[in-house]
């Protein structure tokens, strides 16, 4: 698959293409059957991790905020 094409299947899935992209996405899906078949699996894959939740403890974002300055800091 093209580099441009497989963009064009990502953006899709993240509800990113406009009217004519999304015509053009479904006229290469009808003619190359292993997009079609690379398009359906992704699908699926966003579909079932969309609806994964994970509690968090609230202070979660500042912790790994944390960590990572302190992580890059260089070492004496």
């Amino acid at each position: 698959m093209k580099k441009d094409d497989k963009r064009l299947l990502h953006r899709a899935l993240d509800g990113e293409v406009n009217q004519s992209e999304t015509k053009r996405l479904q006229q290469k899906l009808e003619a190359d059957g292993r997009m079609r078949s690379e398009y359906e699996q992704l699908k699926k894959v966003v579909k079932d991790t969309t609806r994964v939740r994970v509690e968090v403890p609230p202070d979660f974002t500042k912790k790994v905020l944390e960590e990572t300055r302190r992580i890059k800091r260089p070492k004496p």
